[in-house]
């Protein structure tokens, strides 16, 4: 089959002509779905067109132009998206009779974006059964072919992505790429195909954010139209740790959210009282939030033995008589968990970081107590319970610090800062947590507390007696 790419128009053409009315979107969506029709039913390349709902789109663009309204950077492209991602009211059906049914309720992250750009959805590409594969066949969609030579395979597993952009049946295509999926296809058709740095494209519907490595792929013919699309769903993501960027700092008054419980249900009076006061002194705006939260000891217990077990569980033996107990005993632990359990905490560690992101639609700092009670006797045990204003509260770690591991798995920036003492002289500190990469909120609202009230000239009385 010989290559005429020149009779596709590009992304960048159509977009420029939507917006100065040289053509209508209606009439672009009407020779895309043409060129759909008359080659669907030799290569496959689609398992929902959806036709209604893309003149529909369409019709509204043309409308918007009409009244004077700006248009997207993709204004009026039509753009296939591979049927593992999802799209608000059209199925998802990862290529498997288990999801053949599977309606999303709301769009991926990225599919929205190129509707926010002006895309508009053409449909869903064929995949292999959960795109497990280097080929492109599936049990509800049949085989894909490669519009180069139909007895061949398009490869996988974004094969029907790569046939739609390589027949003219739209000139982009959001695919993924777990190890190939992308730039195998695309090399067999003859397109390019991009797989971007992660993160570079927000990926949020992963289960475990945090250890992921499926990228976003982004398929086009011509390298402006690659780039065109690539900077209309890049950026950061709420629910993407990885693709976050540097945030800057708020150049107004910072709005804290006060969280005197975290996954715990004691807390120290005299504790909560100081670390209130401080909050006052700071004269920012502060409102008080008293939901339930998991306590992340659990999953964080889980990820921290396992490292520990990664290192020393093989040679426990030998390291033993050379270690405390308790540390003996996460070891232990953490040899013991199995592949599920470890990937349980890692996909718990994900629903605590968004939980902790949809915080900060709301304030712009987290408060919390660094610790739920004073200090406990140097000599206190490890597996020792601990008591809070008189009454048994348990694990040492659960009930005691539980305002602080959690952090570390969402990765927040947080800031511990002396809040006052208690009637017997003991320093209480209250936390500060921010936006991610957002450390100079911290310091300013540390500054707030600081100038009001000073920390830095106290120390303690070194004239302490003796303890009997």
């Amino acid at each position: 089959m010989a290559r005429e790419s020149s009779a596709f128009p590009t992304a960048a053409d159509i977009a420029r002509g939507v917006r100065t009315g040289e053509v209508s979107a209606v009439a672009v969506v009407e020779a895309c779905l043409a060129q759909i029709e008359k080659l669907q039913p030799k290569l496959n390349a689609f398992v929902t067109v959806c036709a209604d709902e893309a003149r529909a789109q369409a019709a509204e663009l043309d409308r918007a132009r009409a009244a004077g309204k700006n248009l997207g950077a993709l204004a009026g492209v039509p753009v296939s998206v591979k049927d593992i991602l999802n799209t608000k009211g059209v199925r998802t059906a990862w290529g498997s009779r288990l999801m053949e049914h599977n309606v999303p309720a709301e769009d991926a992250a990225a599919v929205k974006r190129l509707k926010d750009a002006g895309a508009i959805i053409i449909g869903k590409t064929t995949t292999p059964e959960f795109a497990y594969k280097l080929l492109t066949d599936s049990p509800i969609s049949g085989i894909t072919r490669n519009p180069w030579n139909p007895e061949l395979t398009p490869g996988g597993s974004s094969g029907g992505s790569a046939v739609a952009v390589a027949a003219g049946m739209g000139p982009l295509s959001l695919a993924t790429d777990a190890g190939a999926s992308t730039r195998l296809p695309a090399a067999c058709c003859g397109i390019l195909g991009l797989k971007p740095t992660l993160g570079r494209v927000p990926h949020n519907q992963v289960p475990d954010a945090f250890n992921n490595f499926i990228h976003l792929g982004v398929m086009a013919r011509t390298v402006d139209d690659c780039e065109l699309m690539l900077e209309a769903i890049a950026g950061p993501h709420a629910a993407d740790p990885w693709s976050l960027g540097s945030a800057k700092a708020q150049s107004g008054r910072l709005r804290i959210e006060w969280r005197p419980l975290l996954g715990n249900t004691l807390l120290d009076d005299e504790v909560r009282a100081q670390c209130e006061n401080a909050l006052r002194a700071m004269e920012l705006e502060v409102s008080t939030v008293d939901e339930p939260f998991e306590n992340a000891e659990a999953p964080w217990r889980v990820l921290q033995q396992s490292n520990w077990a990664a290192r020393w569980f093989s040679k426990l033996a030998e390291v033993e008589p050379k270690i405390e107990p308790g540390f003996a005993a996460g070891i232990r632990a953490g040899g013991a968990y199995s592949g599920q359990q470890l990937l349980a905490a890692t996909v718990k560690r994900t629903e605590l970081f968004r939980k902790v992101q949809g915080w900060f639609e709301r304030c712009d700092l987290v408060a919390t107590p660094t610790m739920s009670r004073p200090p406990m006797s140097a000599t206190h045990e490890v597996d020792e319970p601990i008591t809070i204003n008189g009454q048994p509260a348990g694990d040492l770690r659960v009930a005691w610090a539980p305002y602080l591991n959690v952090f570390n798995l969402t990765g927040h920036p947080a800031l511990s800062v002396p809040a006052g003492f208690t009637r017997a002289g003991l320093p209480v500190g209250l936390q500060l947590v921010g936006r991610w990469h957002a450390e100079q909120d911290l310091f300013a609202a540390a500054r707030l507390l600081e100038r009001a009230r000073p920390w830095a000239d106290k120390q303690p009385n070194f004239n302490w007696r003796e303890q009997p």
